[in-house]
């Protein structure tokens, strides 16, 4: 009896073993502090200008990959100085450790905010980063780490280029526009449908005078954008802007989610 219980655990540690191992261990996290020791949530983490993720409100982000002794770090929030270079592992199974040094203010202290006491997390926008780098929803998710980093001039620049949307010149003027032909995207502005955009003339059956339309770079400063969402089809917006989008969303259209204000 011992030697057939011997040679089962052998046998079931021979199959499941090495598979199951790596299917645990290939994964890195990067634990994201002040000085202080203090976590600081929603940090943009991104490895060797490669694949990024949002830390979440304990400043944890979690990357599926083989781990490593040290690795090549960019990791930036709004209010601290952004961390470049090379980290290691606390220990042999712990957590990469990076700390990001505060920005000097002349105004209000910097202060680090759990997750529902920043403006941007309130609209529900770190909730959604959060779905969607588990899978739930396939988006484009524009931070205020990248805002500030590419520091547009117009709201356009941002979205050119990106898979989900294509910015469409029309009389001069950016057009934010879907995946089919005559499909527009739905534009939010700050959780409310945005309208008076040449986007409401495409594929309409009675479109508004064109003189009464203008374009979102006309409409909204690049500078007061605090982050962005890019849902490329009307199946993968989440309920909560589906809700805000209304029917034009049945065309089958992408949305792009606009919110403005502190980048904090």
């Amino acid at each position: 009896m011992r030697r057939t219980f011997v040679a089962f655990a052998t046998l079931l540690s021979v199959s499941l073993g090495p598979s199951t191992l790596r299917a645990q261990t290939d994964r890195i996290t990067i634990q994201v502090t002040d000085v202080q020791g203090n976590a600081i949530p929603f940090a943009f983490v991104q490895i060797t200008k490669g694949v990024s993720r949002v830390a979440d409100d304990s400043g944890r982000a979690v990357f599926s990959m083989k781990p490593a002794d040290s690795l090549n770090l960019q990791v930036r929030r709004i209010g601290f100085d952004p961390f470049s270079g090379w980290t290691k592992r606390r220990n042999e199974s712990g957590a990469f450790m990076v700390d990001l040094i505060p920005l000097p203010r002349t105004l209000d202290p910097v202060t680090i905010a759990g997750r529902r006491d920043t403006p941007l997390a309130r609209t529900g926008f770190y909730d959604r980063v959060e779905r969607i780098q588990r899978g739930a929803y396939s988006a484009r998710m524009i931070t205020p780490e990248e805002m500030d980093l590419r520091n547009p001039i117009r709201l356009s620049q941002v979205l050119a280029g990106e898979s989900m949307v294509k910015v469409t010149p029309y009389n001069g003027k950016a057009v934010l526009m879907g995946r089919g032909i005559a499909c527009a995207m739905t534009i939010l502005l700050d959780g409310q449908r945005l309208s008076g955009t040449y986007e409401e003339a495409v594929g309409s059956p009675n479109p508004p005078p064109m003189s009464s339309l203008a374009s979102i770079d006309e409409i909204i400063n690049a500078q007061s954008v605090a982050a962005i969402e890019v849902y490329g089809s009307a199946a993968a917006v989440p309920a909560e802007l589906q809700r805000v989008a209304g029917g034009r969303l049945a065309q089958g259209c992408g949305l792009v989610a606009i919110w403005t204000g502190s980048r904090r």
